[in-house]
């Protein structure tokens, strides 16, 4: 039998009755206790017997699926009386089901168990059935084009038609044939023709075959070229900021996908809390299609104050303020100033206009007062730094001048003061592929930092400083999830002397190697603990989320700094801890046991924003 098969689901779920109500169900050699109830044919128990039902036997057939999408079937599911109705129900269902997974010629029993007031479902899907051919027919400006020799549509209309996703050979599933329509109609509309549409698709089933045939019916429609932005909402901020990100040209090409990088980058921007774009493919008007911007600008000003508490630098209040347009030259000042009971910090940075969509320009100046682990450090530091963000990678460039005073040991006999000063020239790389930037539970992060001094420029010392971090996020289950993160670094030079703290190394605390005090892992120096010229860390971790934001997690870190690698012994430490997801990211508590220090340590921090 051969059936033909449109848009909807509908149609299949037809197809898969038809297929079974015409074939008498057999029933294999039963026990004295069961009886055969054939769906078509059935003999009706007492009025007041209600019974369960429950799949025992499936031959290729997907039990979850079918326990998922019909009640009747599930485990907790209430008892009721088998009338013949109920039973053609549950058989179209079953029949339904098997349909969408692409089993065409099921055979259903049900078995009836008399001296348990319970009915057994036995399923022989049968084959599965396969794609026979895909048949792709366009028409309108893009085949036509093609046809005329156009080597740019050509190219087009090829990689078209091999992006589609249900290839030959394979197994068919309604949800792919409907992914794959979709799929392959806004691949379409993504380049010049923003009008395509899809008339008709057709997947011819032959049941005695188990093959199918897709046949799908698409007009391309006129090709599109951007014409205007009309924009709207645009009040503090002048209209040339929008020609900063990278718009789309009048008589350009349309493309969704440079819009929507246009778009994500008004969004990412300091000056709009709103982006919304509309197209309307209206073929009069392929030669300049207008794109309707409607956008939500954020203050101006804004003054900001909060609190909060850190295992690492302990309780904390903060003052911000914030202006977006400073001297009325859409300059965004970021300011703060950060009191702590370990750390006393203030900074100041401009961000200009970019210069493009990818390039992001910035300048600043900091004070910073840290006393931790008997090491005071005063610094003070101006710098110049240049983001271009380009897909998946993030590049850093930047020039920073670095005046240091460090007392280490104060109030001892082994008091110590040194001073140091370093321009330094500075480069990073960082490479995202996660699923969500704030709060990953899929992907990966690579990071990889360069800094380098000349001694003969206004520095006390020559080095060179290298770093790098991994992180990878590994789904285990619906709910679970492995964490797994590597750090490394390495100073070169002839000494640490003459070298900022900031250059280099430490390690300990909340996101290091937990179960040591912040920054406790570096170079012996009487009491106080300083910096080293080497360094490696890194950690295993395992959360399993009891709710969408709250999670359990199980972890091991190891870790140390010193001032080469021969005299570094890793630390270890194993815990536990507690996830709660936020709007900002995820908040972590942890308990962590130090396997050299032999005692339990507490990490954990929040902030709060008033």
């Amino acid at each position: 039998m051969i059936a033909r098969l449109k848009n909807d689901a509908v149609p299949i779920l037809m197809l898969a009755v038809l297929a079974v109500a015409g074939t008498a169900t057999q029933a294999c050699a039963q026990t004295a206790t069961a009886e055969v109830v054939r769906s078509d044919v059935v003999t009706v128990p007492a009025q007041d017997v209600f019974v369960r039902f429950r799949v025992v036997q499936l031959n290729g057939s997907p039990l979850d699926l079918i326990k998922e999408h019909i009640p009747a079937l599930s485990s907790d599911a209430d008892p009721q009386i088998p009338t013949p109705a109920l039973l053609r129900k549950l058989h179209q269902e079953i029949a339904g089901i098997l349909a969408t997974e692409g089993y065409f010629s099921p055979i259903i029993q049900f078995n009836k168990i008399s001296d348990e007031n319970r009915i057994d479902i036995q399923v022989d899907a049968g084959p599965r059935s396969h794609i026979k051919e895909v048949v792709i027919t366009l028409r309108g400006d893009l085949q036509d084009a093609a046809l005329a020799g156009d080597a740019q549509k050509t190219q087009l209309r090829d990689q078209l038609i091999q992006s589609w996703e249900m290839p030959k050979g394979e197994a068919f599933r309604q949800s792919d044939w409907s992914h794959a329509k979709t799929s392959l109609l806004e691949n379409l509309k993504s380049r010049l023709y923003a009008g395509a549409s899809l008339i008709d698709s057709r997947a011819n089933v032959d049941t005695e075959t188990n093959l199918v045939t897709l046949e799908l019916d698409m007009e391309s429609g006129a090709a599109f070229r951007f014409g205007d932005l009309q924009v709207s909402g645009l009040e503090r901020y002048p209209r040339w900021l929008l020609d900063r990100f990278n718009p789309p040209k009048k008589g350009d090409d349309y493309s969704s996908v440079q819009l929507l990088e246009f778009q994500r980058a008004l969004q990412n921007s300091a000056y709009f809390s709103s982006v919304v774009f509309n197209v309307e493919p209206d073929s009069t008007k392929a030669d300049a299609l207008p794109i309707e911007v409607a956008l939500v600008e954020k203050q101006t000003r804004d003054f900001g104050w909060g609190g909060g508490y850190s295992s690492s630098t302990g309780l904390r209040t903060e003052v911000s303020y914030r202006d977006r347009n400073v001297l009325d030259k859409v300059w965004d000042l970021r300011s703060a100033l950060r009191v702590e009971q370990k750390r006393q910090l203030s900074y100041a940075d401009i961000y200009l206009p970019p210069s493009d969509a990818y390039k992001l320009d910035s300048f600043g100046v900091l004070v910073d007062r840290f006393n931790n682990e008997g090491v005071l450090q005063t610094r003070s530091a101006i710098g110049v730094k240049r983001t271009t963000t380009q897909g998946l990678i993030e590049q850093r460039l930047g020039i920073n001048y670095t005046q240091e005073k460090v007392l280490v040991n104060e109030n001892t006999a082994l008091e110590l003061e040194r001073k140091s000063r370093a321009l330094v020239v500075s480069a990073g790389w960082i490479w995202r592929h996660v699923d969500d930037v704030f709060a990953p539970t899929k992907g990966q992060r690579a990071q990889v930092d360069f800094a380098f001094s000349e001694k003969s420029l206004i520095s006390d010392q020559r080095f060179l400083r290298a770093y790098g971090k991994y992180q990878v996020w590994v789904p285990v289950a619906k709910r679970d999830q492995l964490l797994l993160r590597a750090e490394l670094g390495k100073v070169f030079s002839s000494g640490a002397s003459g070298i900022p703290e900031d250059y280099l190394f430490r390690t300990g605390g909340s996101t290091s190697v937990r179960g040591y005090a912040y920054q406790s892992l570096g170079v012996k120096n009487g009491k106080a603990v300083v910096g080293g010229s080497a360094m490696l860390s890194s950690s295993i971790e395992y959360v399993h989320w009891n709710t969408e934001t709250l999670g359990l997690a199980l972890f091991a870190d190891a870790g140390d700094a010193g001032k080469n690698w021969k005299e570094m012994r890793l630390k270890q430490s194993i815990g536990v801890g507690s996830r709660i997801k936020t709007p900002a990211g995820p908040i972590a508590l942890d308990v962590a046991y130090g396997r050299q220090t032999r005692k339990i340590r507490l990490d954990f921090s929040i902030a709060i924003a008033f």
